[in-house]
């Protein structure tokens, strides 16, 4: 008897220390921004230390599709972009309006990330609603890091 109720014992702890929760709401299908996001931009090409230097408008498209498990979805990110103002000289390199993320749900946050591990962002969602902050960086010849202020960036599923 007391080794049964040891083994139950560890069977419900165990389960209790899972630290992904399993997704609220399927998130699979199209997601857009209704209106233009402002991006900003940073660079260290002009005095060696990341410094914002620009901004940009971008419209963006997340097509959602199942991942590797219930956990996980495959997220490709596309985007267009206006109103970009930039520093005469700063160096932007302008980033590819296409990427292949991952994408980490936990009840009803989702956190993407490259194929290599770098999270770009974590964002909240209902049914047809997502919201969250983009924080994306990479180098060249020099660091430049692309980043939406808290909170701003906010998508809606098609």
């Amino acid at each position: 008897m007391s080794k049964a109720l040891l083994l139950l014992g560890l069977l419900l702890f165990s389960g209790c220390t899972s630290s992904q929760l399993s997704p609220a709401r399927e998130l699979e299908g199209t997601w857009q921004t209704p209106f233009p996001v402002t991006f900003f931009i940073k660079t260290d090409f002009i005095n060696m230390e990341l410094e914002d230097v620009g901004s940009e408008d971008r419209m963006m498209t997340w097509i959602i599709t199942k991942g590797s498990n219930d956990n996980t979805v495959d997220v490709e990110v596309s985007f267009t972009t206006s109103n970009r103002t930039l520093t005469p000289g700063s160096g932007y390199t302008p980033d590819i309006p296409l990427m292949s993320l991952v994408g980490t749900i936990s009840g009803t946050e989702l956190t993407l990330s490259t194929s290599n591990g770098r999270v770009i962002g974590t964002f909240s969602f209902t049914t047809d609603l997502m919201m969250g902050t983009w924080v994306d960086s990479w180098e060249l010849a020099y660091a430049q890091e692309v980043y939406s202020k808290t909170n701003e960036l906010k998508l809606e599923r098609l």
